[in-house]
Parts: C-alpha cells; structure tokens; sequence
C-alpha cells in the first residue's frame, strides 16, 4: 500500500460487519502507509430513516471517531433535490470529513440488477451529471466518482461518448472512474490525464500481463535441437496521449524488454528494469495551430532551396532515393521561381523536401513544421484525385518527416497511403513498369525502392507485419543484374546493394519473426544472402572503411547508412540466439540445478549465431563513430540512430553472459553513448535512447562488481588454501547494505567495494558455488588446479603458469570460439586443460578469440 494504492473503501456498508476494534486497527494500518480510508454507500440506507436528520449526524460522529477520511455519497437508489445532496456535502465538511459524491447516468445503480433490468429502467443524460459535478466543485468537493453502471458495467456496448463528455468538461484530476475489471481501466486510462497515482496503477496492470506472458514464454520452450524461440515480448505501450499502440516482437522496445528481464533474473531490481517509461512509447504531437489550413508558405531563395535539398539528400540518401537528382534540383529551381506552375502533388513534394531538409539542419524547427504543413496540405488537397507517382512520393515524405519528429505511428499510418497508391498505380509490377519508356520505368522502381525499405524499417522497429513484398520482383542476385550492364554507374550498384538488403529484410521477418522461432537452417539459409551481399559489394562502398582522413562526409555518411542496414539485418536475424543464450547462462548462474554446459546452450553453431549478433553490435559502433568528427553531422538520422541503439543493447547484454572478457563491450558502450549524445539535443528519440543506454549501463557496473567480488573472494580462499592463512581475513566482507534482494525473495551476490577493478573470471566460474570451507583436505587446491588426476597432468611450465596467473579457462569461452586446449600443453581426460589461461596484458599472457567470417565482410576489418 501506499506506493500503489492511494485509497481503501469498504464497499456499501461491509464496514459495519466488522467489529470495532479489528476495523480501529485495519485503518490505522491503511493510515500508516499514507492510504486513506473511504466509506462506501451506507448513506443511502441511512437516509431511509424516519428521523434521518439525527442518524446522519450520528453516522458521522462515528465515522470520525473511527478515523474514517472520506464520506460517499450515492443516489442510485434514491432521488431527492439537489440542494439536499449539497446539504449532506455540507454537514460532512462540518465534521472535518471529505465528502466524494458519486455520479452517475444509470437508475438504480450499485445494486444487482442485470443488465437487462437496468436498461429497461433507463439512463439519465451525461449533461445532468456534468451540471451537478459542478455544483459539487464549486462547494468545495476535491474529488468526484463516476458510477461504472450504464457507462462501462452492465451495459450491451460501452458509452465512450459519456466519458468523453466527462473528460472534456469536468477537471480530469478532480474526477475518479469506478472500473469493474481490466478492460474498463485501459479503456478509461485513455480518456484520463496522467497523474503519478494513475501512472503507477497502469504500471502495475501491464507488470502482471508482462509476467503472465513471461511465465507462458517458460512454459513452451520449444525442445528442437538447434532452434531457438523468439522473446514473446509483443505488448501494448502508451503513446504520449494515453492510446495503446501495438507493438511486436521483432521491434526495439521488445528487444530492450527481453534485456530487462535478464537483467531482473541476474541482479533483481534496478533503475534499468524499473524504468518509469518502460511502459510508454516516445511519440511527440503536433499543435493545434500546425494542424490548421491556412495560406501556403513562401518558398525560400534559390540558394536556400537548394542548400536544404542538399541536407535532405545527405540525411536519407541512399535508402531514400525518390528522384533522379539531377532533374530534381533543376525543377526545384524553377518551382521556388513560380510556385504556382506546377500542379499540388508536385508543390507538396517541393514543400516537404524543404521541410526534411530544415529539420535535419536547423535547431529551431519552427520553419520545418511550416513547410511540412504546406507540403501536406497540397498533398491532402488531391487525396481524392487518382493517385499517381507524385501521390506515392508525397506520403513517402510525409512519413520520413514525421519519423525524423518522433511521430512513428503517424509516419506509419501515412505510409499506409502510399501502399495503396503504390498498388493502384502498379510500380510493383515488374511486367507493369516494363511498359514504360526507360525514364519511366527507372523512376517507378526508384520509388517502389524507397517505399518498400521504409516499409520494412517501421515494420521492423516497430514489430508490426510488412506491407510490401518483392514476389514480382527480380529475385536475381546483385551480380546477376551487374553483369547485364556495360560498367553500371555507382547510383545503379548502391541501389542494387539496397535492393538486396530489403529481401534480407524480408526473409527476417517473414521466416523468423512472424513464425517465432528460428532454427539453425534458416538462419544459415539468410547469412548465405549476406555473403552473397557482401560478395558483390561495390568497391567504391567497401573502401570507405579506410583511409578515413581522405573521405568525406556524403560518402561516409552513404556508406553508414547502408552498413548500418546491413549490420542491423545480423543483429535482428541472431538477436534470437542470442536472448536464448544470455538467458541460459544467467539461469544456470541463478539456479544450481541448470548445467552451465547445457547441449543447447553451448552448441557450435547456437553460439556462432550468439557471437555473430555481438560482433555485428560492435562493428556497427566502429562505423558510426567515425561520423562523430563531422561537424556538419545532419541532427537528425533516425535510421542510424535505431541501428545504434540496437547495438548498444546487444553489448549491455552480453555483460550478462561474461562476453567482456574476450571483447571490447565497454569500449562499444562508450561509441553509442558518443554517438547518440550528439543528437540529444535535437532529436527526442535520441535524447530517450541515450537514457536507456545510461540506465542499462548502471545495471552492467552493477552485475561487473558483483561478479569481480564473488570472483575475489573465491580466488582468495584458493591462495588461503595454497598458502595458509595468518590472522583474520582482511577482505571486507559483505554488510546488510550489500545483499540486494531479488523479486523471488531471494538474496543476491553481495555488491563489491572496488568497482573500478575490472577482473577477467572464469566464465564457468562465475555460475559455480564457492569452494569448501579450510576444513577439507589440503590437496583441494590441487583439484581445483588440476583436476582430479593431480599436478602430473600438467607438464612443469603450464603447472607454473596456472599457480601464477589468473584469468579465465579457454574451454569456457563466451563465444565458445575459443580452442579448448593450446600447442603443448597436456589435457585431461576430459578433453581440456584443467586450467589454461585466457589473460589481460599485465599478466603477461594474451590469447584472443578467432575472428568470423561467417557473414562475410568480417574477415577484412577489425
């Protein structure tokens, strides 16, 4: 109570079944948690009384002797003035008490009537209610309760016009709904201004459906070799106005709420997984006054057309590639010339184009949401016409703008439009666009291009299904349709590149993501379409990832865009994998009864795909970290900037599964907080994304210095044990303040003290229970050095190094990319050494993990 629950009301006149002093002591509790405590509607019963005068007063007298707070006051059976009913507010207030007045539309309401009874009897108008809440406002009444029945309870379809009206006329904070079960709290959680009280409420409803949906998720594990689940984590959030959105498995917020529950089984609670947004769905809205018509605005100077143009192209180029540029800029400057030559749909790509290119390059945005206004005005004003290639790229704009303002639904929706212009008009056709003169054609397959990548990037990051598809397309490799051409000019084999991502896309989301699980097969099947991506990269592409000092910002720019697509498809096709993984790790570590040598969790080719979805996360970050020298940076890039956020997920998660020890993860963690901290400033999506980043960060340091203090004081005991021990020990040891519990109950590793000593433990290590107590045999050291067989099964030099060294065993690598055993050195019979050495420079030893080359482009960059 109190965190949770504002307020504890005996329902009609159960009070009165208590006895008094279990009922004194039952408030006093609800007091000393700051809950207040509310009659129900015993008054009504009261007023039936023939001297109702003094067994009212009497009434009070009692409730405010009993330490009642709050007095309701019901007229679903009773009907009298209203000049009576403000009477009664009156004497309440005269015994120190707070009146709540209960309102409603339905008569005889509160009782057991059906529904069918009720409706017969008949509903009064909501105008009434309102004119009457009023009344009670005005004399001093804090809080009104508007009776369920007739609106949301016992009725054949919902009056949401009745909460509407409600909302819009009465204080929405002086106003509380009565809501019979779930469904009626999300409906009313819509009409209602968010307060603290209501905020935590939702909270709690969508924590109880997330764990139901987590306990269902543990339930069918699929038992296939060589498979693993995609995270049932497709849920509602709350946009910025209170409406749920969908949002599904393959999306960023559901990958980020798979991290959190990691996170929540190996250290419990923290800032991370209690994230008070965690529930809600960044989304900005437009102004009243934006969204009215009104005169068109002034086109800019040629110059500034064409300078804004310019940071347009730069911003979405090359995954947006609507225009051939040259002809566009040249239209651009006869249309800023005389904007009334050209028909609307032309002057509203105009207007948008303008508006993109403001707000990609300018702090103040006011500007940019003039021309967007303008541009989709015209664009509405031929919305019943026939729709044309002009139509189609009109809603593209519409949609990019409104992505790059964090109005991801609103970019959803309007791409909606262009869908269906697209199909009316037949640019998916390939037969259809060869009819066309080659400008013709090669334009309809541009903006079928670019309407079908934004399509899969909302469909992917906001996990809904995609509306597009290449079926009638050319399914022929890059190198195929090279070839047909005389030296294909680079625009061609850039768009051939993106083309060729968006199968992959596709392949994603329609063979794993939609079907909830992948196997091994499939995910071989997609990574061949990588190599082959990679394979037939052009030249000119692949080179911008040297020489950095002699490229500029466009092509660098172009070639992050694309790499960050490229990366990002990895990540989404092995982020299935890699949850499996991560999450089986942590459970052995959390459950002594899980081996953490599960078959499942440490086969070949699952942790491959594990390692790949890690190693694609950091070269992700060592593509865009090379932008951050550019001043001249666009403000806004919401496709590098989700492929960024990704990463940064994929590394705050591999904590969880010791990958730090092998790879460069904080170093990682420190390019997307760079990269996303440019763009806080500017762009709201950024700004929210660099503070999960920040949360996530905190939960790592604190799962690092548990796992280094559980790691310290089990070294120790072995050097205690080699060595013998003088005195007390002088490790501190773990206070109260140390022991974090967990939602289970259960105590968790105690926190350390030094957390800035980062340790390189034994990953097998990590999941083990401490060794025995001095009490057992001396040669337990030996055992844990050496493994049963003793010292002899070392030759002289490796017994040295592991008496001398520490560091973590090679044949529990992370990645599981690791040899078990090195040149020379002796194995037991199991198969590995019983301890070799993977080591950080100052002790002297380094081995590192192979590289893959499994997706083909790793093999040439570090």
């Amino acid at each position: 109570m109190g965190t949770h629950v504002d307020g504890l009301k005996f329902a009609g006149g159960s009070f009165s079944l208590f006895q008094e002093k279990p009922l004194r002591e039952l408030i006093d509790l609800a007091h000393d948690y700051g809950v207040y405590v509310s009659t129900g509607g015993w008054a009504e019963h009261l007023l039936t009384h023939p001297d109702a005068n003094t067994v009212f007063d009497k009434y009070l007298k009692k409730c405010k002797d009993l330490g009642f707070d709050v007095i309701e006051l019901s007229s679903g059976f009773l009907s009298f003035p209203e000049d009576d009913w403000l009477g009664l507010v009156d004497k309440v207030h005269a015994y120190k008490l707070k009146a709540k007045p209960e309102l409603g539309i339905q008569f005889g309401a509160g009782g057991d009537t059906p529904a069918s009874g009720l409706e017969a009897i008949g509903t009064s108008d909501p105008g009434k209610l309102v004119n009457m809440g009023r009344k009670f406002l005005d004399v001093g009444v804090e809080r009104l309760m508007i009776e369920s029945e007739g609106i949301t309870e016992n009725v054949q379809s919902w009056r949401t016009d009745v909460v509407s009206t409600i909302m819009k006329e009465l204080p929405s904070e002086r106003v509380m709904f009565e809501a019979a079960d779930p469904k009626e709290t999300m409906l009313l959680s819509e009409h209602m201004v968010p307060t603290p009280q209501r905020q935590t409420a939702m909270d709690r409803l969508l924590n109880a459906l997330e764990d139901h949906s987590a306990d269902l998720e543990q339930q069918t594990t699929d038992d296939k070799d060589g498979t693993a689940p995609v995270p049932k984590v497709a849920r509602l959030l709350r946009d910025g106005q209170g409406k749920f959105m969908y949002i599904g498995d393959s999306a960023s917020l559901s990958f980020l709420q798979s991290v959190r529950r990691i996170v929540s089984l190996s250290i419990g609670r923290c800032e991370f997984t209690e994230d008070t947004s965690r529930h809600s769905m960044l989304e900005a809205f437009q102004g009243s006054s934006a969204t009215q018509t009104g005169p068109l605005s002034a086109p800019p100077s040629n110059d500034e057309a064409q300078r804004l143009a310019r940071q347009y192209v730069l911003a979405t180029s090359p995954l947006l590639d609507l225009f051939d540029l040259e002809e566009f800029y040249q239209r651009l400057a006869n249309w800023v010339g005389n904007p009334t030559v050209d028909e609307d749909t032309v002057s509203s790509i105009f207007y948008l184009v303008l508006a993109i290119g403001v707000q990609v390059s300018e702090v103040n945005q006011d500007l940019a949401e003039q021309y967007f206004v303008s541009g989709r005005q015209l664009a509405f004003s031929a919305f019943t016409e026939t729709p044309s290639i002009y139509t189609i790229q009109s809603y593209v704009l519409i949609s990019m703008y409104m992505l790059g303002a964090c109005r991801r639904n609103g970019a959803f929706m309007n791409l909606g439009i262009a869908l269906r212009a697209a199909y009316a008009v037949g640019i998916h056709r390939r037969d259809a666009n060869a009819l066309f003169c080659t400008r013709e054609r090669r334009a309809r397959e541009r903006v079928w291009k670019s309407l079908r990548m934004i399509d899969l990037f909302l469909s992917a990051s906001l996990g809904r299904p995609p509306a597009t598809s290449d079926f009638d397309h050319d399914v022929r490799d890059p190198a195929t349709l090279a070839g047909e051409q005389q030296l294909p000019r680079p625009e061609a084999q850039l768009s051939q590149c993106v083309v060729a991502l968006c199968r992959i896309f596709d392949r994603i989301l329609t063979e794993v993501y939609m079907k909830q699980v992948v196997s091994i097969n499939v995910a071989e099947t997609i990574s061949n379409q990588h190599r082959a991506w990679v394979r037939y990269l052009p030249t000119f592409l692949s080179g911008q990832t040297e020489r950095l000092s002699s490229k500029n910002l466009e092509s660098m720019l172009a070639a992050a865009h694309v790499f960050g697509a490229y990366y990002w498809s990895i990540i989404l096709l092995t982020r299935p994998f890699f949850i499996f993984r991560v999450s089986q790790y942590v459970k052995s570590k959390s459950d002594p009864g899980i081996s953490s040598n599960d078959p499942r969790a440490s086969a070949s080719r699952i942790a491959l795909f594990s390692d790949a979805c890690v190693y694609s996360a950091l070269r992700c970050l060592n593509i865009v970290d090379d932008l951050s020298r550019f001043e001249a940076l666009p403000r806004r890039l919401p496709f590098l900037i989700n492929s960024v956020f990704n990463s940064a997920v994929v590394l705050g998660a591999a904590f969880f599964a010791e990958y730090d020890n092998l790879l460069p993860l904080e170093e990682g963690m420190d390019k997307s907080e760079k990269f996303l901290g440019l763009f806080v400033p500017h762009d709201p999506h950024a700004c929210r994304f660099y503070q999960i980043i920040k949360y996530l960060r905190g939960a790592v340091a604190e799962y690092v210095r548990r796992r280094n203090r559980q790691w310290m004081e089990r070294r120790s005991k072995q050097v205690d044990q080699l060595f013998g021990q003088v005195g007390l020990r002088s490790e501190p040891s773990a206070s109260s303040d140390d022991v974090v519990i967990s939602r289970n109950g259960e105590p968790l590793a105690p926190s350390p003290s030094s957390p800035e000593k980062l340790a390189t433990g034994s990953l097998s290590a990590q999941g083990a229970q401490p060794t025995a107590s001095t009490g057992e045999s001396e040669n337990d050291i030996w055992n844990t050095l050496c493994g049963t067989q003793g010292a002899t099964a070392l030759p002289y030099d490796s017994t040295i190094s592991t008496l001398t060294t520490t560091g973590i065993p090679i044949g529990c690598s992370p990645g599981g990319t690791l040899t078990t055993a090195q040149p020379g050195m002796e194995t037991d019979a199991g198969g590995q050494t019983p301890l070799s050495d993977v080591l950080f420079s100052e002790n002297g030893l380094l081995y590192m993990a192979e590289d893959l080359s499994v997706f083909g482009l790793w093999g040439d960059t570090c």
